[in-house]
């Protein structure tokens, strides 16, 4: 799922004090999206980092809004693991251990009255790379922090909340997750910030 590009014109951290994987073969897996035109951003970690709320990424999270199969053709040739549904996630991933680079397909999550499907949006870039909605990262932190009972997860939820709440909340991407079967609680949050 994707909706069209926000401009929150929110300012991105320095890459100065954050540990992370090496850019260049993330920038070269991004380039095969690219030349496809298939919508992809940074999330999780990296998303967290690019807005200088973490100072360590582990590895790169790219949502991409295309099928499993498609990216399957779009890496063809290089080497990955592809990772079906488990737990709370709804999606599948290609996971490049190497480049430590996980390609999620379709982010979504299982919660009690359904599946909740994540957007993928390009709010702006850090480091050349597209970065995407602290929003949809938000609600996905909270879901997987409930589903999970992860406090680091929970943390992470909390962090984006915060940034969130000094506005301003992209309005689409809102809307869109908001039409999803959230759960209660994080729907009410989702409703109360500013935008």
């Amino acid at each position: 799922m994707t909706v069209a590009p926000s401009d929150p014109a929110r300012a991105y951290a320095p890459d100065g004090e954050i540990d992370h994987p090496p850019l260049a073969p993330l920038v070269e897996l991004l380039k095969r999206l690219e030349a496809r035109s298939l919508p992809h951003a940074l999330g999780a970690s990296g998303l967290l980092a690019a807005f200088g709320l973490v100072s360590v990424v582990n590895d790169w999270d790219i949502t991409v809004a295309a099928p499993v199969a498609t990216l399957v053709e779009v890496c063809s040739g290089l080497q990955f693991a592809c990772s079906g549904n488990s737990g709370c996630h709804a999606d599948h991933k290609l996971v490049f251990e190497r480049e430590r680079v996980e390609l999620i397909a379709g982010f979504a999550f299982f919660v009690p009255s359904g599946v909740v499907r994540i957007p993928t949006v390009l709010t702006g870039t850090w480091q050349g790379i597209p970065v995407g909605s602290p929003t949809a990262w938000a609600v996905a932190y909270a879901l997987m922090g409930e589903s999970e009972d992860s406090p680091r997860r929970r943390a992470r939820a909390e962090s984006l909340f915060d940034v969130l709440s000094r506005g301003p909340v992209e309005p689409t991407v809102r809307a869109t997750l908001l039409a999803q079967p959230l759960p209660d609680a994080i729907a009410r949050r989702l409703r109360a910030l500013p935008g």
